[in-house]
């Protein structure tokens, strides 16, 4: 499926809507998504930092899409995920890159990276762990 395809098809998701990311890049071995900054997400607001959670659930919507994006979506279900916080998230776009680094038949293992302007200075990373049946 096209990135394009599948943004059509996660507007239907509530909580993807409410994130309002949109995926950028998308094939068998990884998905790529932008989300915009809103004023909803500040987690600190004398700083105007991302929330941790919003961003540990961006890398989780991005992630589970990653390994399944198929015509149904039916969505993978979390069994595990570790999530390292290397900086914080400023007021500004975020990005985020899943790349599915083993897919089972019963479990899928992704790896995700978080970063703002500059990819090599990431704002988290993460592995996540889902069940696929």
């Amino acid at each position: 499926m096209t990135p394009d395809t599948v943004n059509q098809q996660l507007e239907k998701v509530p909580f993807f809507r409410f994130l309002d990311f949109t995926l950028t890049e998308l094939d068998d071995t990884h998905a790529v998504a932008t989300m915009p900054f809103a004023e909803r997400l500040i987690g600190n607001p004398l700083m105007e930092y991302y929330h941790g959670g919003i961003i540990a659930s961006f890398m989780e919507a991005v992630a589970a899409i990653s390994v399944r994006h198929g015509c149904d979506l039916q969505p993978a279900k979390p069994i595990n995920l570790t999530v390292d916080y290397l900086r914080p998230a400023v007021k500004g776009p975020l990005m985020a890159k899943a790349t599915v680094t083993r897919k089972g038949k019963r479990m899928a293992s992704v790896r995700t990276l978080s970063w703002q302007d500059d990819d090599s200075r990431p704002v988290a990373e993460g592995l996540y762990h889902f069940l696929m049946v």
